[in-house]
């Protein structure tokens, strides 16, 4: 090593840059870029892979303290020697850096700043620039797009990213020889679920393209190792595959004359099986997990739990409770002890209070929310990014103003003449198909069941019903239609007798 890092203090990062055989101006621009950062408290460590053509005299030509220079006393493989890396990095985070790309002065500086504000982010990336063809590249910026892609593609470039260290080491995560050259994939596949991705939407990383990339020079191992990756997958997270590998076929007498075949957020139309579209699921801006969820109460406490208790299941948690004055005692000491926002209102202003109260109006008219009643509950079967899948749904039908579940009939535990004057009544909500293919949306009104909003100021028209319904697997179930009216609990009884008349 050309310097003794125990006489360094720790530092918050850790570079991590692999090299083997690199063209030496190559090595001298990705080396100067990363001394260049205006973020400057990082080791820089550099390990050679190939002792025979060894860098050392050239990574040795620049006297700067923080290079750590290593090499391996024969070829380990790029997996073994990434590993090597990171067991030899101090650092809170690690960033990635190839020995032939670019890295731009402000990346690292950007990426601890998102890193410290978002503590539940483990991973990352940027957007970035192929070179020297120029052509920028923009991946998915929030995690359950990025996630739902990573099921076929690589969402994230690896050497723009960086890594909370303790993400892999408290999982014992690190990278797998039997998978490269895609050994950063797999890495990446294998942190779903256990942290969350995520890119800035800014180009801080230019990536050269050249002969000489792994890419090219090893295509034909690069896609077994891609689909080996694959077909774990499937196994791993079985319902993030079926939402990611959806196919959705509209048939005429049983002869298909369109499909629509998604791979993660790639999607492919096909009509009549000759003319093909390929596009891409459009980069959501935000992350729909953190908009605020508005939740109507009075006196309902058991149904209110099994709200927050589905919302924190879906990792949603920036949960606002407007009790209208409720009095049942279990319910006022519930919302003493809550960790989440309490509006508390002074009389019962019923299922428009959110619309009526003036507490509420910078929200209606500047952002998109989630409002719900305390009793709708998503059904098993309701895929997790069921806020994304609305979200895209106002940007893809501008002229509705909300968008929400339909509500789940064929389970109704209820007499058989209630349940069949429900079922009768619901029907009429899903006469208007907007699309043809599965899961089906319906042009159908909705009051405050569970739906996210527009804010007014993007309103197309002042209709407050005017909403989309999204069908099976997006559904939620009436839990006031399960109860048995014949053994009513003391919480029914006491709304019963405190009800307004809803």
């Amino acid at each position: 090593m050309s310097i003794d890092s125990e006489k360094i203090g720790k530092p918050k990062v850790s570079v991590l840059m692999p090299v083997y055989k690199t063209p030496e101006n190559y090595l001298k621009e990705a080396i100067e870029s990363i001394l260049n950062q205006t973020f400057s408290d990082f080791e820089f460590l550099i390990l050679d892979d190939c002792p025979e053509q060894s860098v050392e005299n050239i990574v040795k030509s620049y006297r700067d303290k923080r290079i750590i220079y290593a090499k391996n006393q024969h070829n380990m493989g790029i997996s073994t020697t990434r590993n090597k890396l990171m067991s030899m990095a101090r650092g809170e985070y690690l960033a990635i850096m190839d020995h032939d790309d670019v890295a731009l002065p402000e990346r690292f500086a950007k990426e601890v700043e998102f890193l410290d504000l978002h503590q539940d982010v483990g991973v990352v990336g940027t957007w970035y620039e192929r070179f020297p063809r120029t052509k920028i590249k923009k991946r998915y910026i929030i995690n359950s797009q990025i996630e739902r892609d990573l099921m076929y593609n690589c969402s994230i470039l690896h050497p723009s990213a960086m890594i909370r260290k303790s993400v892999l080491t408290d999982n014992n995560i690190c990278y797998e020889a039997e998978f490269s050259p895609a050994e950063d994939y797999r890495l990446w596949t294998r942190l779903i679920g256990k942290t969350k991705f995520a890119n800035i939407p800014e180009v801080l990383q230019k990536y050269r393209e050249y002969v000489g990339n792994t890419s090219k020079t090893q295509s034909q191992k690069m896609r077994e190792s891609t689909l080996k990756i694959h077909k774990l997958l499937i196994q791993e997270h079985p319902q993030l595959a079926q939402r990611s590998a959806l196919v959705q076929t509209y048939k005429i007498c049983g002869i298909p004359l369109y499909r629509r075949k998604y791979k993660g957020c790639i999607i492919k139309d096909s009509y009549c099986g000759l003319i093909k579209r390929t596009y891409h699921e459009p980069i959501m801006m935000f992350d729909t997990s953190t908009l605020p969820i508005y939740i109507i109460n009075f006196n309902r406490l058991s149904y209110l739990k099994k709200m927050i208790e589905m919302l924190e299941k879906y990792g949603l948690h920036n949960i606002h409770i407007i009790d209208n004055a409720s009095t049942y005692p279990p319910m006022l000491e519930y919302l003493k002890q809550t960790p989440y926002t309490v509006h508390y209102m002074q009389k019962n202003q019923g299922h428009m209070v959110f619309f009526w109260n003036d507490e509420f109006k910078s929200v209606r008219e500047n952002k998109y929310y989630v409002l719900t009643d305390p009793d709708v509950i998503a059904i098993e079967d309701c895929p997790s990014d069921f806020m994304d899948y609305f979200y895209l749904l106002l940007q893809q039908y501008p002229e509705f103003n909300k968008v929400g579940f339909s509500l789940k009939t064929d389970d109704i535990t209820g007499t058989p003449e209630a349940t069949e004057l429900l079922i009768k009544w619901e029907k009429i909500f899903y006469k208007k198909r907007l699309n043809r293919l599965k899961p089906y949306i319906y042009n159908s009104s909705i009051d405050t069941t569970f739906a996210m909003y527009r804010p007014q100021k993007e309103w197309k028209n002042k209709d407050f019903y005017k909403a989309i319904r999204t069908g099976y697997p997006y559904e939620a179930r009436h839990l006031p239609w399960y109860k048995n009216l014949y053994d009513l609990s003391e919480e029914d009884k006491f709304y019963n007798k405190t009800d307004c008349g809803s």
